[in-house]
């Protein structure tokens, strides 16, 4: 008896040793990293390779969110399906994965016909190589999609759901996205298969939103950690008592990309966000002007262009974007020395998310927005018609609502008080 006992209890930590030896070798084979970044994302990580529970993950952008499930959807023996609010933040992360030589791709509108039925016809195989299947919502939620999400899951190979930047999914979040609210169906269909949530910000009532909306099933697995970061520098301009905006927002740069090399080339680079795509030109040909090399991205580019110019600027040919809010989701790049936005945030969620993206390097990285009570006023204005709008459709008034235009009035309160 004693011997069968002993045997019995020494199983679990057995395979649980055998597990976490898993986890570490493909850590360093596959991602070429000796440590996790932290114990969190260790726990995480390896929670999600259990797959016993629904996992929910808050952490701060740079953090390493997205190891949290690519690595245990290479383990698995299965598909990951990854959800994912837009295309270039998706095809980012399956180039990514590409380089590290993992079997990734996307299903997406803008898909060549030849390159989507190579993806279905390995699926389809009886022994697909695809490890991870990136999707946005709309193609989760279309009709032409479904035949391939059920043939996946009658023959078992689905590993995990993954929804990623799940605070879309929220009407109290800073990013709403009403495709994201039709997940909750998907999920109602995939309740055996392992779901995991991650976002990099998310106020209490917005986790307990996403999870009720997701149906995550409970308990659920949570890993937060705190917002602040110690290497961030935050402050904030008022534009009406600066005497040459462009000048100030120009040294700023400056200072926060820090020497130049020998190479004549800036050590880090910066991002520089605008409310609109004019903007975003006007603030890219000023700061060139002024010695500081710029490039404007925005939606109203060829899709080509915005390519190339994303991707001088990821080698560091151009040292700062000046960018629409979108730019940046996802994008994995270390050494963003400083993030300034030329317009107020719609909220202290968003600004705390768009600025976050400096510093993932974890060295000294500043943080700066302009305010001027013309952006408050017609940002204010903005969200009022959005309102109302949304209200007109629905005919009725909605709690989020309020929350829409309490989370904005916070951002100001931050602006005139700390400017």
């Amino acid at each position: 008896m004693s011997t069968q006992s002993s045997s019995s209890s020494s199983s679990p930590s057995s395979s649980s040793t055998s597990s976490k030896c898993r986890v570490l070798s493909t850590l360093k084979k596959v991602f070429g990293f000796d440590t996790f970044r932290s114990d969190l994302q260790e726990n995480a990580t390896c929670t999600v390779v259990k797959g016993d529970k629904d996992v929910f993950v808050c952490m701060p952008t740079g953090a390493g969110k997205s190891l949290c499930y690519q690595l245990p959807g290479v383990l698995a023996a299965g598909i990951t399906i990854v959800i994912s609010p837009l295309i270039a933040l998706i095809q980012d992360q399956v180039d990514h994965l590409t380089s590290l030589k993992i079997k990734a791709c996307s299903l997406n509108s803008k898909l060549p016909i030849a390159d989507r039925r190579k993806i279905l016809q390995d699926l389809e195989s009886e022994n697909p190589k695809i490890k991870l299947l990136y999707i946005t919502p709309e193609m989760a939620a279309a009709s032409s999609f479904q035949p391939t999400l059920d043939m996946l899951l009658s023959r078992g190979l689905l590993s995990y759901l993954i929804i990623d930047e799940a605070h879309c999914v929220s009407e109290w979040g800073h990013d709403f996205r009403p495709d994201y609210q039709r997940l909750g169906t998907l999920r109602s269909r995939l309740l055996q298969i392992p779901c995991v949530a991650l976002t990099a910000t998310a106020t209490k009532q917005v986790q307990d939103n996403i999870m009720a909306s997701l149906k995550l099933r409970q308990p659920v697995a949570m890993f937060k950690t705190p917002c602040f970061r110690v290497n961030l520098f935050y402050d904030i301009q008022i534009k009406e008592l600066l005497g040459d905006p462009y000048g100030n927002l120009k040294d700023f740069c400056l200072k926060a990309l820090g020497e130049k090399k020998p190479s004549g080339g800036f050590p880090g680079c910066g991002i520089i966000y605008c409310r609109t795509r004019d903007a975003c030109e006007e603030v890219a040909i000023q700061m060139s002007k002024r010695g500081v090399a710029s490039k404007a991205y925005h939606a109203g580019l060829k899709a080509a262009d915005r390519v190339s110019i994303q991707n001088e600027w990821m080698e560091e040919a151009v040292p700062v974007i000046v960018a629409t809010i979108s730019f940046g989701m996802g994008v994995d790049k270390a050494n963003v020395r400083f993030v300034a936005h030329w317009n107020i945030a719609k909220s202290m969620a968003a600004y705390y998310q768009e600025s976050g993206r400096a510093g993932r390097d974890g060295k000294q990285s500043f943080c700066r927005l302009y305010y001027s009570r013309t952006d408050r006023d017609q940002v204010s204005f903005l969200i009022k018609k959005e309102i109302t709008q949304s209200q007109a459709k629905r005919g009725g008034v909605k709690a989020s609502d309020k929350a829409s235009m309490a989370g904005f009035e916070a951002m100001v309160n931050f602006c005139e008080e700390l400017g």
